[in-house]
């Protein structure tokens, strides 16, 4: 089973559909609790807070979805892409303490 860490672009497999997602648990609570947004495939622009661009030399680029956030299977996590860069990280810090009021 992989077990990616905060802040990798992983694929995700929901039923018979694979999506990539970008982890946003900390790494403590991935095994067991892990959690996860959305990252779609088409560049839908830049909303600071709600959609962030994913650089496409990342898992062929694609748009962070920060308003789609859920717990995950550990089981269903699969291919890693790599991680995204610390100053995207900082982006979807603040985006996710925006949408959740902390």
């Amino acid at each position: 089973m992989v077990i990616p860490k905060r802040g990798e672009v992983v694929d995700y497999a929901i039923g018979s559909r694979r999506i990539r997602v970008l982890v946003v648990s900390a790494d403590a609570y991935t095994r067991a609790y892990p959690v996860i947004v959305m990252v779609h495939d088409r560049a839908d622009g830049d909303v600071p807070g709600v959609l962030l661009p994913l650089p496409g030399d990342l898992a062929g680029g694609g748009t962070i979805d920060l308003t789609r956030i859920r717990f995950a299977d550990p089981a269903a996590f699969g291919h890693r892409h790599g991680r995204i860069s610390p100053a995207l990280a900082s982006k979807v810090d603040h985006g996710l303490r925006r949408l959740l009021a902390l």
